[in-house]
């Protein structure tokens, strides 16, 4: 019965029609396009090390050296002492769910960057010109890094991406703080961490 619950579940979420994106980790990470499949999310709050001058990073973060549109090469690191918190979406423009969620990361954008939120977009696709096209249409405002080998990503691969749409969040230290948010999940964990203030 708890199976049959989980699968009505991912069904609701994702119509019969929508696919995701499998990224399996044998061979390079060839792509399986099956139904989308939600593990559950988890979300715990990390100590921040206030008294620390020197920002060591936790185990948890996985740093990697990418490009970002303009062709400069930027490390995900770079991006963690830019707010409080650092949510990392994978995603890549052939990807139906990572179109339908990206609305969803552009609320949270909106909602939470004032309180601290720091986005960066990690793009799976092999052609910049997808990328950037995608980048455009969509009005993604926030940083957005690619390393477009697609099948090959390695980033991808340092954070055990099997699935797309994928979100991760760390705090500015780099512990993991949230992890496989979507929808609903996400903007009610990010109001955990960053409630508005009173």
């Amino acid at each position: 019965m708890k199976n049959l619950f989980i699968a009505v579940v991912c069904l609701a979420l994702t119509s019969s029609s929508s696919v995701a994106t499998r990224l399996s980790s044998s061979r390079g990470l060839p792509l399986i396009s099956q139904f989308h499949r939600f593990m559950p999310a988890t979300v715990t709050r990390a100590q921040a090390q206030k008294d620390s001058v020197a920002i060591t990073l936790s185990k948890d973060f996985k740093d990697a050296e990418l490009n970002t549109l303009d062709g400069e090469k930027v490390t995900l690191s770079a991006y963690l002492s830019q707010g409080k918190f650092l949510l990392v979406d994978f995603w890549a423009s052939w990807c139906g769910p990572c179109m339908r969620e990206m609305q969803n990361v552009k609320a949270a954008y909106e909602k939470y960057g004032p309180r601290g939120l720091q986005i960066v977009g990690v793009n799976l696709d092999k052609d910049k010109k997808a990328w950037q096209s995608a980048v455009t249409r969509l009005g993604i405002k926030w940083p957005q890094v690619s390393d477009l080998t697609e099948r090959g990503s390695k980033v991808a691969q340092l954070y055990n991406v099997n699935y797309i749409p994928y979100i991760v969040i760390f705090d500015s230290q780099g512990n993991m703080v949230g992890s496989n948010l979507h929808g609903q999940a996400l903007q009610e964990a990010l109001e955990k961490l960053m409630p508005a203030q009173q």
